[in-house]
């Protein structure tokens, strides 16, 4: 069985992480999906919803563990 994890730099600090394609919390900037790593996540959590008194809106479990891949037939 194969796995794959993507790597790339969040968009908001750049610093480079591995995540799930699937799950990780994401911006669209010019019509292409970038990822958030979790430091800027739960920042932006704690900012635009928790100190307004709202629930933080919650990580996916696997949004940074690995995919399952395609068993190849």
């Amino acid at each position: 069985m194969d796995c794959i994890l993507v790597f790339g730099p969040c968009i908001n600090c750049r610093t480079y992480m591995s995540y799930n394609a699937d799950y990780v919390p994401s911006l669209v900037i010019n019509g292409e999906r970038e990822a958030v790593c979790s430091g800027c996540y739960h920042r932006w959590n704690q900012i635009h919803r928790v100190s307004k008194g709202l629930d933080p809106v919650p990580l996916h479990p696997d949004a940074y563990q690995p995919t399952r891949g395609h068993d190849e037939m």
